[in-house]
């Protein structure tokens, strides 16, 4: 069985994509994306055939480039019919993000069975609109939708056999940004831990956009290759609350420190991180009441827990086999 899978915008939409396209085979599968440096990047080495539209989101745009950006849709759509007639997939699969309005307009005029995932505590804007036509909805969080089967995120096959206790030895404390939220964590983040007083040497990836030297305590680097592995020797983390970063934490049983990105759509992040911490495997810090004195004291006192405990309940809530769940539903 072949499907199309639409899915662009940030890791956070395509690697979930990825892990479902696994399942279907390299055959099977075409996706098709936006023109971004980051998604090219992130497909090169996917192995998958690879489809990428000129098109980006509405939000941030112009005022004249809000007035074209419905021509560029309707071009996209012709181009996704094209491409959806011939590769003859039975089934859509829309992983959100802007360039699911042209699955779904390409799907409905075509007559495909449509699917939606949801990766985040909170329905998007084109998924609120997409599950008017969807057979399903497949979601990380329990959203108490029409169609919804809960199946948790899926994460990438090599999370799947890592988890905290593979290294008992933790050789550090591991900083990630993320690909939208680095500005605040190489900036005022940085300086607090540069001046905390913690045990473990820090491994911070900024991303390619920031170049910072490193000191004694801390290792700056752009790109992290290897993440599950660097994960499991990670003593806990300083992230982002992004959908796949949580689910990728929680499978691993990793404590956090959760700072969710302060203008995340919806406020999403925040209740993804909130939801993620319930059992009490993590700690939460709103960005928006920053203060050195507040983040140092909670950070420092957080590098004190005993952490076999704060790892059983941070992988409490992980979902197991969400790749696998989706693909029997969806076949």
């Amino acid at each position: 069985m072949k499907i199309a899978i639409f899915a662009a915008g940030t890791g956070g939409h395509i690697y979930p994509a990825l892990s479902i396209a696994e399942k279907f085979g390299k055959e099977n599968v075409i996706f098709i994306a936006s023109n971004r440096e980051i998604e090219r990047k992130i497909y090169k080495n996917s192995g998958f055939k690879v489809r990428h539209l000129n098109i980006s989101g509405f939000r941030g745009k112009n005022f004249f480039e809000k007035i074209l950006w419905p021509f560029s849709i309707m071009n996209c759509v012709l181009i996704s019919i094209f491409l959806l007639l011939k590769y003859r997939p039975q089934n859509v699969l829309l992983m959100g993000n802007y360039i699911s309005v042209i699955g779904l307009i390409s799907s409905i005029i075509l007559f495909k069975d449509i699917y939606i995932h949801e990766q985040n505590s909170i329905l998007g804007s084109a998924n609120k609109l997409s599950l008017l036509f969807a057979k399903k909805l497949f979601t990380t969080f329990p959203l108490n939708e029409k169609k919804e089967h809960n199946f948790g995120q899926p994460i990438r096959s090599a999370f799947n056999t890592l988890s905290y206790a593979s290294h008992s030895k933790k050789e550090h404390i591991l900083v990630l940004g993320g690909s939208q939220g680095a500005l605040f964590f190489n900036n005022q983040l940085s300086e607090i831990l540069d001046n905390l007083d913690l045990n473990e040497k820090i491994l911070f990836q900024t991303g390619e956009h920031d170049k910072k030297t490193s000191t004694e305590k801390i290792e700056y680097i752009k790109f992290i290759e290897n993440m599950p592995e660097v994960m499991a020797r990670s003593k806990f983390i300083i992230c982002r609350a992004g959908a796949s970063t949580v689910a990728e934490v929680q499978s691993m049983g990793l404590p956090a420190v959760f700072i969710p990105l302060s203008n995340s759509i919806d406020d999403h992040q925040m209740k993804n991180a909130k939801l993620a911490c319930d059992e009490g495997g993590g700690i939460v810090l709103n960005e928006k009441k920053f203060e050195v004195e507040d983040f140092s004291q909670k950070i420092y006192e957080f590098s004190l827990q005993n952490f076999q405990e704060l790892s059983k309940k941070m992988g409490k809530s992980i979902h197991l086999n969400s790749a696998e769940k989706i693909v029997h539903e969806i076949k």
